[in-house]
């Protein structure tokens, strides 16, 4: 695949690191396929149902002795569901038109600085007809990994907007709300 990468923002807890934590150590080692032919060819079965170690990526673990006895997450771009919404206007990035977070006083809360999905910068070659269904990295992959989850540049600022987030929420210096009313302490 083409060059992703992340729009560059001051970091102080390191953003792709951040990211990579509110997905999850499984997600981040996902395989990608564009289509479920392309799942199909990583494992096959035998008449009883088993896995068949001598084909797909089983084999290709076994021939350079790291045999895959875990289960491995795969994501069909073909089979996800598309942002259905509207695009940015004369957008070259192609980004997704999401409504930014309003408070009570219908204010956009202090501190907020945009949804991860639209941050990532994608190579021209994936950003259009990446999938079979005409669809490209954006508002396939990216959307369902991040959705609405909200950057704030602070834990401070992203507590204070509590009430307008809905789908989770990342800080700059480290903070994490999962979903609604599921915090992330500590540190790592």
């Amino acid at each position: 695949m083409g060059s992703v990468w992340i729009n560059r923002i001051v970091r102080p807890f390191g953003f792709c690191r951040l990211l990579s934590h509110y997905l999850g150590l499984e997600t981040v080692l996902a395989i990608f396929c564009n289509t479920y032919e392309g799942v199909k060819a990583l494992e096959a079965y035998d008449r009883e149902g088993l896995i068949n170690k001598s084909c797909g990526l089983h084999a290709v673990g076994a021939s350079i002795g790291r045999p895959l006895d875990d289960p491995f997450l795969v994501i069909c771009l073909e089979h996800l569901r598309p942002y259905a919404g509207k695009y940015i206007a004369d957008d070259p990035q192609k980004r997704l038109d999401l409504l930014k977070p309003r408070l009570p006083n219908g204010e956009t809360p202090p501190g907020f600085l945009g949804f991860p999905v639209n941050m990532i910068r994608i190579d021209i070659t994936n950003l259009y007809s990446i999938s079979n269904t005409g669809h490209g990295l954006r508002e396939t992959l990216f959307y369902n990994l991040f959705s609405n989850l909200q950057v704030y540049r602070s834990r401070e600022d992203m507590l204070k907007a509590l009430p307008c987030i809905a789908n989770g929420a990342i800080s700059l210096d480290g903070g994490m709300i999962k979903s609604t009313g599921c915090f992330s302490l500590g540190h790592k």
